[in-house]
């Protein structure tokens, strides 16, 4: 069986470099580290001159991570599993994953100075 996780990220690697417009566009990661830096981070983001351009990145650095910790997550399959016990597990790696990159990168504690710089390059 295809590992769904592997098939994602292989594709996301693989994608062509985006047109300037396209490539400006804000993910649903970076649309949520947006929000969540307007309500706690607006100093550092009033000094973000491209926005936009900033959480199309993140987001898509993001995106880019869940999608590797998901497939190391997932790589750990036990013997003997059946359809719906991989199905669980890979949804599951996914949801660990997404939790790991938010809490790293998308919803940055306010107060981690060195963090909110290390972001904002």
């Amino acid at each position: 069986m295809t590992n769904p996780a592997h098939s994602v990220r292989t594709q996301a690697h693989r994608r062509p470099a985006l047109p300037a417009a396209e490539a400006a566009a804000v993910n649903h990661y970076g649309a949520r580290a947006q929000d969540h830096w307007r309500t706690h981070l607006a100093g550092p983001l009033a000094r973000i001159p491209d926005q936009e351009a900033f959480f199309a990145r993140l987001g898509e650095t993001a995106a880019a991570e869940i999608e590797a910790k998901a497939e190391a997550l997932a790589q750990m399959t036990p013997p003997a599993e059946g359809y719906l016990e991989e199905v669980a597990r890979l949804e599951t790696a996914r949801k660990v994953a997404e939790m790991e990159v938010l809490r790293e990168i998308i919803l940055v504690d306010p107060d981690d100075q060195e963090k909110v710089a290390q972001l904002m390059g």
